[in-house]
């Protein structure tokens, strides 16, 4: 059985993966910022452990609602720098608590 901590590693490697991890305000590339948020939203939303320790409001309700493809929530994140805002948060957060070992 996974852990916290391992689904939070799992999610930070998204970042790592992509080459985006603390460089979210550094890039222009859209197309990978778009590409990372699809993924960390899925992750979220798909996460056992992990998600029930994460901000409801904050990354839970955000991530679930833009897959069920409620229009304001797709409004919202349309703005690139909101996903910029979303993206660097779940990071910071996770790198904080789960990210140093």
């Amino acid at each position: 059985m996974i852990t916290e901590k391992e689904e939070a590693k799992e999610l930070l490697s998204i970042y790592r993966m992509m080459q985006m991890n603390g460089t979210l305000y550094l890039k222009e590339d859209e197309q990978s910022l778009d590409t990372l948020f699809d993924a960390v939203i899925q992750a979220i939303t798909t996460a056992t452990v992990l998600k029930p320790k994460l901000p409801y409001n904050e990354f839970v309700l955000p991530s679930r609602k833009v897959l069920e493809g409620d229009q304001g929530w797709i409004g919202h994140f349309e703005e690139r720098d909101n996903r910029r805002f979303f993206l660097s948060d779940i990071y910071d957060y996770l790198y904080l608590l789960y990210g140093r070992s």
